[in-house]
């Protein structure tokens, strides 16, 4: 049921509208391992036939592309507005959609990925949210592609009727429709005229203090940026992205009984229902508890896996042991999943926002995407390569082990923002000492 307020309805159709990108991206990142089973087993209208290395770059590709995507996102949003960078996006995102669904050959499966990542690096940055949903992940890859260029329609289409920000109208002077805006996002009812003249107030000091590039090198910069970009490092070092690309690949390696169908039900029940958790939890419990948390529990979690697997490829192990404990790598993954999308996904992407003061928050928001990216394509594209070298076993628990930093990292660094306003959050970082 909506809620009766209308100024809750209308902010609630803006989240909406400006994460239906939320639900294609995943499945641009996610579909690899769809895409390894049906290229290596189905006769589905072409049969692509990749190696291990042609694999690991259809699972980085997405990274990559959202790597340059990010670098451009600030200067675009800064310079066209929110709203219709998000509209415009819709454009790759198609594309990508189509290229993948129509995909003959590997290069149109690197062309699919690569383009749909570039359009996911701008919205991360333009809308610095990380959910993880995804729509029946157990569907033929080219059909859940197919389905999936419908989103970037509807994200059009929710975007064109979506008011911009009401920030960068009143920077780009336009008052009245920034009242306008305003007004629709607080309802008919809301005095606007205070936050007006604040926003008002706000953009006149930031012009007053012209930005450059040397900004971010200042401490009352540097340290929130430092904080933003050690957020991003610890999510992608926790080995999310290795891990989801290749469950199947997981499960397969581990004997595991149970059907590639059911774990992909499983998998993605998990993803659907720890989003809607997070939104409820981050303002009860707050950003740095859910992060700690998350962190903790994806350690338990790749301890089991590791665990797993070493008694697994131990010689001494008896089987009738390692049959019996089928069901651990399923669990594992499952929690390890709830608890990266419950807090180390979503927190640092919304502490980014958060974190940065507004003079520096546009180039600030894209450094620390564009290291989200980076080392997302690095941990996907070498994912196979360490475990090579080190087996599953090492990978594991080295991925638990940066967990376990990046849990120390949140008690004894990470400061606290719910419920702090922007002078408040600066504060923290310009103490005299």
């Amino acid at each position: 049921m909506l809620p009766k307020d209308p100024r809750s309805r209308q902010q609630l159709q803006i989240l909406f509208t400006s994460h239906v990108k939320i639900i294609t991206q995943p499945q641009l990142q996610q579909n690899s391992t769809e895409i390894f089973n049906e290229t290596s087993s189905s006769d589905w209208i072409a049969h692509i036939i990749l190696d291990d290395n042609q694999m690991s770059w259809v699972g980085s590709l997405p990274n990559l592309g959202a790597l340059f995507g990010a670098l451009g996102a600030g200067f675009l949003m800064d310079k066209f507005g929110r709203r219709f960078v998000l509209m415009t996006m819709s454009l790759p995102y198609l594309v990508a959609c189509l290229l993948l669904a129509a995909a003959a050959n590997p290069g149109m499966l690197y062309a699919g990925r690569f383009i749909g990542g570039f359009a996911g690096g701008i919205c991360s940055v333009v809308s610095p949210t990380y959910l993880i949903t995804s729509l029946m992940g157990w569907l033929n890859w080219r059909l859940i592609s197919a389905i999936s260029a419908i989103f970037p329609v509807i994200l059009f289409a929710a975007m064109f009727f979506a008011p911009e920000s009401p920030y960068y109208l009143i920077k780009a002077g336009k008052k009245f429709e920034a009242q306008k805006a305003l007004k629709r996002l607080r309802g008919i009812k809301y005095n606007i005229g205070p936050e007006i003249n604040q926003l008002e107030v706000r953009l006149h000091k930031e012009l007053a203090e012209k930005s450059s590039p040397s900004d971010l090198i200042k401490p009352w910069a540097l340290k929130p940026l430092i904080i933003a970009v050690s957020l991003m490092i610890f999510q992608q070092l926790s080995g999310i992205n290795a891990a989801v690309y290749n469950s199947v690949a997981i499960f397969e390696s581990a004997g595991s009984t149970l059907d590639n169908l059911v774990c992909a039900i499983l998998l993605n029940l998990d993803q659907l229902v720890v989003t809607v958790a997070s939104s409820l939890l981050v303002e009860r419990l707050g950003r740095r508890t859910l992060f700690v948390l998350s962190e903790l529990t994806m350690c338990i979690s790749l301890f089991g896996l590791g665990t797993f697997f070493y008694l697994k490829d131990n010689p001494e192990t008896d089987p009738a042991l390692v049959e019996s404990l089928g069901w651990l790598p399923l669990v594992s993954l499952i929690l390890f999943i709830g608890a990266f999308g419950i807090g180390a996904g979503p927190v640092p992407w919304l502490m980014a926002g958060e974190l940065l003061p507004d003079k520096v928050k546009g180039p600030g928001v894209s450094i620390a995407t564009f290291t989200n990216w980076f080392l997302a394509f690095v941990v996907t594209k070498t994912f196979v390569n360490i475990q090579s070298a080190i087996t599953s076993v090492g990978a594991f628990w080295m991925f638990g082990i940066c967990c376990v930093i990046g849990s120390l990292f949140g008690l004894f660094i990470l400061p606290e923002t719910k419920g702090k306003t922007q002078e408040e959050i600066q504060s923290l970082f310009n103490k005299k000492k």
